[in-house]
Parts: structure tokens; C-alpha cells; sequence
């Protein structure tokens, strides 16, 4: 093959149907020049919109800019707002606010269409041809730098496989069957109609790609001090070999490979590298006016709570954090516009779920507080763990417009944790096997005694005998629920559950269920029935403009007309 010394606009303007804005197709054509001017320099700068230099890399730091880049990419306004709302808003913890346009209301009633700027995926893509521009391009280094070695090279390779696994692996929980390429659009030649591929085998493919680069991704990354000066974590907002790993596991449960998933988690929980934010609790006596006896209680201590939310949402990169987007204090993202009491917010919180669902006080007259509702996950009616930027102030302290940076968590170690719960609660439905069971039981109790949980949350509380593996099932889901409030993972947890047995009755049933809390309604039943009848309509429709431009896509079948 020769590579042409240009790359064609109108070329890349057809990769996978990409947007037509040039905003997108400058960010495309980052990974081919130096896009930064040092090393870490990506933490601190949004995507730029100048002029593309038409040259492709000769040395090893235009490669690891080229990596960066990959990263800064990820950061586009579409896609900060893609994570939460594909998550999120077709489930039962947020909803629509007032100041919600049609298209996100329409998610949350059942009405999706083929127009729904939801349903466009090219910003994912974009960032899929920069990491298949990295690992073809990059190895033609080795040749013209002497300093950049083999090492170094597999090391980029296996970052940008996970970051580009990590893409598919959106698209595919959100539209089940996807164009999968490896390929990088950097040749006029090449054919941009791809056809879809089977998202079972998308999932297989993602899994041996995470496996080939296993002994090449790095363990740690070396710290710099412009990285401290700039409050990011190079091992927090890079993949290392532990966001490898956790990557690795999610796919794996999602696929239904519970040895895996678990082998996976275990080598991030066993690596003494996280631990999960601590919170103390200390008992308190209270008069209990039902049974006329002294009762204990439990309370949090305040200022671990504050602590917590300031070093996992408002500073980020904490302890407990895994892989998270940085995001950099001069690129501000969409959640104030999309959250905050200062503007007209368009998702809020879907009250009554969490007062009486997940959130259940323990009982009326004795103030039994889960420290993950007020003050952690929301404030009033509003979703706070984005765009909340301190919770000790009266009142509370918004992020405005310009301080609206917050980073993305995509894993920690309490999602990991929960993890390994359900994995071995999966593990145990054949023969309800009790050590399994216990063990998952022995993961949710360490989630919620940090959380404070009550009583009233717990589907074992003064359980005697057997463990019961579906009950387990469904208290693994449910404290997933309320652990991970509005970080973007309820609806693929609830989708991934209903998939695990092929759609049937039981699995299904928690979709069933749940649409009660999260439709409106009068939508409720038109929703149960299209669900209970084709689980196509458990994933989005692909965006009419791309059908238009790619001639092999096939819609999915439950929006043919």
C-alpha cells in the first residue's frame, strides 16, 4: 500500500457516516500530526480548530501526542452527554426536566425515532479512526526515530485497543449491531459502506483484542509534575494495565463469562492500587416509638461525607478511582447546562424512585440516612454528582458555565466490586451454590456499610438458612443502583440482566418492572408491550442521516417500517 500525502475531507466526511460539521473532521485528522506540544499538555487543552498540518508522524513524541489526542477526542460536548444520557435516561433515576427538548423526552416515552440526535453515533467513531490510525501508523516510526522503541510502541498500541474497546462496547449495549472496522480511514481508496456486524461477535472480537495486548499494557505510567500542577492522574486518566483489566471484566459479564469477569476484578482488587473513599460511622442511641425500646442507629461521620464527595466528584482522580476522563479546567463540559438549579436544566431527578424505591428511610422516627441521596447523588430535585461543586456551603455550591469541568468516571473500585457480586451470584442460580453467595453477599455489605445503608435496603437483613441466588440477583442490581446513581450505568445494567437468558419472562421482568418507575404514566404499557415483544426496541434506531450516506446499513429490525 502507499499512503497518499493527503487525507481528503470529503473522504472522511463518509467514515461511518460521519457528521458533515468540520468541527469533527479537524478532530479526526488530530492523530496525524503533532496535535500538542508536550507530553501532558492533553489534560489542559480543548480539541483544536485550526489548520491540519498534511503530514504524518517521524518521531516517537508526535506518536504519543497522536495517543493523547485519542483522549481529547473523547472530551467532545456529544459525547460527555452521550455517557449519561444512553446510561441513563431510558431508566428509572433521572428524567425529563422542564427544560428538556423533544428528542430527550421522547427517549424517556418510548418514542424514538430515526431523527433523534441521541441516535448519532460519528463523534464515537471518530475517535475509533483515531485509534486504528495509531496502531497502523505508528509502527512506520520504529524506522524513521531510533529513540522509539518496540516497547513503547506495543505500550501505545495497547492503549488506544482499549480505548477503541471501549467505544464498541457503547455501541454496542446502545445499538446492538454495529460497523465494526479495524482499519484507518487514511486511504482514497478504501471502501466507507460497511455493513453492520453481529454485536455478539463485535463483543468476542473486543475480548481478543483486550487479551492479545495484555503483557503490553503498562502497569503504570511515569508521573510528571506538569500532570500534578494540572490536578490530573496520568494512572487515572490513561488506561493502565488495572483499566485494562476492569475494561476486560465489565465485557466479560456482559457477555456472560462470569470466570472471567471475575479473575478480571480480582487482579484490581487484590492489586493494593484502590480502596474505596473511606466514610466512619459511629452508633447512636434512639428511643424507638413503635416497639417502646432503645434502639441503635448508625450515622455517618459528616465531614467523611463531605470529604467524599469533594475528592470523588468535585476534585476527582481519587483513591478509589479507576479510569476517568479528565477533564481539563479550561474545556468545560455540558452537565451545568444539562443539570444545574442555576439554568433551565433539562434532566432531574425522578424523585419518588429514590424515596420510595432506593432510598427507603428505615423509619420514620429514627433518621436512619444512606449517605448517597442528598448531598452525594442530587440536591433537591437536581443531579448533583456532576454539577455540584461543594456541598458544605449554605446554600449549596453550583458550578457555573465556566467552572462546569467535572470529570467522567467510566470505573472505580465499588463498580468493580459489585462486579465480582454478580458474577459469582451468576455463578450460584444453577445450584444456588452458598459460598458463592455469600461471598457476593460479603462484596454488597462492604458497599453499603460505607455508604451507611439502612435496614430497609437490605433484602437479607436478619436472614437465617440458605441464601437465595435470584433474591441475591436482585439485591446486587439494586445497590448497583443506588452505589452508581447517574454515573451512566442503570440502563445497561438492567439491559445486560434481561439479555443474560435470551429476553426471557424472569430477566425480563426487571425491564417490566422498572418501566413502571421511569415512563410516564400513560406510555407505560405502550412501552411493556413493544419491549415484550421485540427486544430490538431495547436499543436505539441508527440515525436516518446515516442510512443516507452508508448504502449497506441495515436498519434495525423493530424500526423498519
Amino acid at each position: 500500500m502507499k499512503m497518499r500525502s493527503s487525507i481528503k475531507f470529503k473522504r472522511l466526511n463518509r467514515l461511518m457516516g460521519a457528521s458533515v460539521s468540520s468541527r469533527l473532521l479537524k478532530l479526526t485528522m488530530l492523530v496525524a500530526v503533532v496535535a500538542f506540544s508536550s507530553c501532558d499538555n492533553w489534560l489542559n487543552l480543548q480539541p483544536e480548530d485550526g489548520v491540519v498540518r498534511e503530514r504524518f508522524w517521524k518521531t516517537k513524541e508526535e506518536v504519543r501526542s497522536a495517543v493523547l489526542g485519542c483522549y481529547s477526542q473523547m472530551l467532545s460536548t456529544e459525547m460527555m452527554r452521550q455517557y449519561f444520557v444512553w446510561g441513563e435516561m431510558r431508566a428509572d433515576l433521572a428524567a425529563p426536566a422542564s427544560g428538556a427538548n423533544a428528542d430527550l423526552k421522547a427517549l424517556n416515552n418510548g418514542e424514538i425515532t430515526t431523527t433523534n440526535s441521541f441516535t448519532d453515533w460519528a463523534s464515537f467513531y471518530e475517535v475509533i479512526n483515531q485509534c486504528n490510525t495509531v496502531i497502523e501508523l505508528a509502527p512506520q516510526v520504529l524506522e524513521k526515530d531510533a529513540s522509539f522503541s518496540q516497547e513503547q510502541l506495543d505500550a501505545y498500541i495497547a492503549e488506544v485497543t482499549c480505548i477503541r474497546s471501549l467505544m464498541y462496547f457503547y455501541l454496542v449495549r446502545t445499538f446492538r449491531d454495529v460497523p465494526y472496522v479495524e482499519e484507518a480511514s487514511i486511504y482514497d481508496y478504501q471502501e466507507f459502506s460497511i455493513p453492520k456486524t453481529d454485536g455478539k461477535q463485535i463483543i468476542d472480537k473486543l475480548i481478543a483484542s483486550l487479551k492479545a495486548v495484555e503483557n503490553d499494557i503498562p502497569v503504570k505510567y511515569d508521573d510528571t509534575e506538569e500532570a500534578r500542577s494540572s490536578n490530573s492522574d496520568v494512572n487515572k486518566n490513561r488506561f493502565n494495565y488495572y483499566g485494562w483489566a476492569t475494561l476486560l471484566a465489565d465485557i466479560s459479564l456482559w457477555k456472560g463469562d462470569y470466570e472471567t469477569c471475575i479473575a478480571m476484578a480480582d487482579r484490581v482488587i487484590n492489586s493494593g492500587q484502590y480502596s474505596l473513599v473511606p466514610v466512619g460511622r459511629e452508633e447512636v442511641p434512639v428511643y424507638n416509638l413503635e416497639t417502646g425500646k432503645t434502639d441503635t442507629i448508625y450515622e455517618a461521620m459528616q465531614g467523611d461525607v463531605v470529604n467524599l464527595f469533594r475528592v470523588m466528584y468535585a476534585n476527582g482522580n481519587c483513591v478509589e478511582s479507576i479510569f476517568e476522563l479528565k477533564n481539563p479546567p479550561t474545556y468545560n463540559n455540558p452537565y451545568v447546562s444539562m443539570f444545574s438549579a442555576n439554568v433551565s436544566n433539562a434532566i432531574e431527578v425522578n424523585q419518588a424512585n429514590f424515596s420510595d424505591v432506593y432510598f427507603i428511610t428505615s423509619n420514620i422516627d429514627r433518621g436512619w440516612r444512606d449517605i448517597r441521596t442528598e448531598g452525594i447523588s442530587y440536591v433537591g430535585k437536581y443531579i448533583w454528582k456532576w454539577a455540584g461543586l461543594d456541598n458544605t456551603s449554605t446554600p449549596v455550591q453550583w458550578r457555573t458555565t465556566s467552572t462546569s469541568n467535572s470529570n467522567w468516571i467510566f470505573y472505580r473500585l465499588a463498580d468493580v466490586l459489585l462486579m465480582k457480586a454478580e458474577a459469582l451470584t451468576e455463578l450460584a442460580m444453577v445450584d444456588n451454590d452458598q459460598v458463592k453467595l455469600n461471598q457476593a453477599l460479603a462484596l454488597v455489605y462492604k458497599i453499603r456499610e460505607r455508604a451507611n445503608a439502612p435496614e430497609s435496603t437490605d433484602l437479607f437483613y436478619k436472614h437465617t438458612g440458605d441464601l437465595d441466588a435470584k433474591t441475591m440477583e436482585e439485591f446486587v442490581l439494586t445497590e448497583r443502583a443506588r452505589e452508581l446513581t447517574f454515573e451512566g450505568k442503570r440502563w445497561y445494567d438492567l439491559l445486560r440482566l434481561a439479555q443474560r437468558e435470551d429476553f426471557n419472562e424472569r430477566t425480563m421482568g426487571y425491564l417490566i418492572r422498572m418501566a413502571v418507575l421511569a415512563a410516564p404514566p400513560e406510555k407505560v404499557s405502550i412501552i411493556q408491550s413493544k419491549w415484550q415483544t421485540n427486544s430490538g426496541s431495547l436499543y436505539l434506531p441508527i440515525n436516518a442521516s446515516e442510512l443516507q450516506r452508508n448504502k449497506k446499513l441495515v436498519q434495525n429490525d423493530f424500526y423498519q417500517k
